[in-house]
């Protein structure tokens, strides 16, 4: 059975605000890439070859980042105005067909295996299959009812929750989900919400198969899952300094990658970090779980679990940033006063006054 796949890029990304006033939730990097080559790649490594993906107005540049890029048959399907998760499904019918396929949502990261819930799938031809993944709070996210096998209900962001079985943001669906879809009316958020039509298969009493997750999986619509997300993938990081790199007095800890053109002076890297090409470091010290973009300048700062965009410049002395995302092209500066944790949209100036004595 050939499975298609569907990736959901179209999302506003309201939680991920003032970053995504200027890009593409899916474009924003983690681990050094954006959030869309990690999907792409993670397809690829379980033998998805064509794939679809959804994006919203204005979103050109994402979709022709991915042909360029992506090694499978890329078809891109434009989402007229956000309608929700079934609304972006309709919106893809033409490429879909009749077959089954994949749903991915494009804020989603994880390293699980899928090869046996697409066995699953294949072998037991279901309505729907869902993947769960146990959460602390599933009050965020849309829960399962799950019996072992089968989910007998879904419900969206429950006050009062059926299971900590979350809908781990990938979904295998048969065709029959589009009539499902074709009967929803919006929710109370005015959206086609693909846990509506899930609702509307089991209620006709077809088979919804639910399979828990190994590994790790996160929203990363948020900035915290952002920073989440950053620091698992940077568990795997491939370590490696690019032979135009120049090095001069740097100390490195632990797994640290360094792209092309990179000058580090008076520096330390405590891995996993990585430092993307044509940076500048000087007397700073980086890391644990710190992605450093393209072009970035650091002067005398400290910065951890964080992520730097491309073209951002960090200047001290004293400076030191935690859990912090910092936009693209944007100034931080600081006389010393002690750690600060920032989300700072693109081309952003902001100086950091010393702390009281």
């Amino acid at each position: 059975m050939d499975v298609k796949a569907l990736v959901l890029c179209a999302g506003r990304g309201t939680r991920l605000r003032p970053l995504t006033h200027t890009w593409a939730k899916a474009s924003l990097p983690v681990a050094g890439r954006p959030i869309w080559q990690h999907i792409f790649a993670y397809l690829a490594a379980h033998g998805f070859d064509e794939i679809g993906v959804v994006v919203g107005p204005g979103q050109e540049e994402l979709a022709g980042r991915v042909r360029q890029w992506s090694p499978q048959r890329v078809t891109v399907v434009l989402q007229a105005e956000p309608g929700g998760i079934a609304h972006a499904v309709a919106a893809a019918r033409s490429y879909l067909a009749d077959d089954p396929f994949l749903l991915y949502l494009g804020d989603n990261l994880t390293n699980a295996d899928l090869g046996p819930a697409l066995r699953r799938f294949r072998a037991e031809a279901p309505a729907a299959l869902l993947t769960l993944q146990r959460v602390a709070d599933p009050r965020a996210f849309g829960v399962a009812a799950f019996d072992g096998r089968r989910v007998t209900a879904v419900v969206e962001k429950p006050a009062d929750p059926p299971s900590d079985l979350a809908i781990a943001g990938i979904y295998l669906f048969s065709p029959e989900v589009h009539g499902a879809i074709a009967g929803l009316r919006p929710s109370a958020r005015g959206e086609l919400e693909i846990t509506d039509a899930v609702s509307r298969l089991i209620a006709a009493g077809r088979t919804v198969l639910g399979h828990e997750l190994s590994g790790w999986w996160v929203d990363a619509g948020s900035a915290r899952g952002l920073l989440t997300a950053n620091a698992l993938l940077l568990e795997g990081l491939v370590p490696g300094v690019d032979p135009t790199a120049v090095l001069e007095d740097v100390t490195i800890e632990g797994r640290v990658a360094v792209g092309p053109g990179a000058v580090l002076r008076r520096a330390r890297l405590r891995g996993p970090v990585v430092i993307g090409a044509g940076s500048c470091l000087t007397d700073s010290e980086v890391g644990p779980f710190a992605s450093v973009g393209e072009g970035v300048s650091l002067d005398g700062v400290r910065v951890w679990n964080s992520i730097l965009l491309p073209g951002s410049r960090l200047a001290g002395p004293g400076l030191c940033l935690a859990h912090s995302v910092v936009g693209a092209g944007s100034t931080v500066s600081s006389r010393p006063a002690g750690p600060a944790t920032l989300v700072v949209g693109d081309d952003a100036h902001l100086a950091i006054p010393p702390r009281p004595r």
